[in-house]
């Protein structure tokens, strides 16, 4: 099904797609359908013709996707009233961006340089870091954060 037929019938289909997702996550399993996806080339930068420079990008159910999003608010509101998060952290967060985190860096060096501190920068890019994670750190990550149970199957 489309998506705007999901946006569309929203309030027919919140209770079914409620007692689908309850019933998939209490006995951690997902249909394998909503596990398959299309992989479209997405166009980031520089020379059109070089393979490098798209990035994959999944299309998938949008079944999946909805639950993918209740699962991951559930998860980053945990994260969030359990104060497990760093306050530094501007990545996936609302009203903080890397533009916010260079605002604030730079304040921070301003600061340091006025009250004739010595300030040491290193970057690092960690621009493939996230192309692959290993499910078992993962797990053991979300498990240290109260992540458990079915959802975390």
């Amino acid at each position: 099904m489309s998506p705007l037929l999901y946006k569309q019938l929203e309030h027919c289909l919140a209770e079914p797609l409620s007692l689908a997702f309850t019933q998939l996550l209490s006995v951690s399993e997902v249909q394998d359908d909503w596990k398959r996806a299309v992989i479209t080339p997405v166009f980031k930068k520089r020379a059109v013709s070089d393979a490098s420079n798209y990035r994959p990008t999944s299309l998938t159910c949008v079944a999946s996707k909805i639950m993918e999003r209740i699962i991951s608010r559930q998860i980053f509101d945990h994260l969030v009233v359990n104060n497990i998060l760093n306050a530094e952290q501007h990545g996936f967060f609302r009203c903080k961006s890397t533009c916010t985190n260079l605002l604030e860096t730079l304040n921070d060096w301003t600061f340091s340089v006025q009250f004739k501190n010595s300030v040491s920068v290193v970057y690092i890019d960690f621009s493939k870091a996230f192309d692959s994670v290993t499910h078992s750190k993962l797990s053991a990550k979300l498990t240290a954060c109260g992540v458990s149970g079915c959802l975390l199957h």
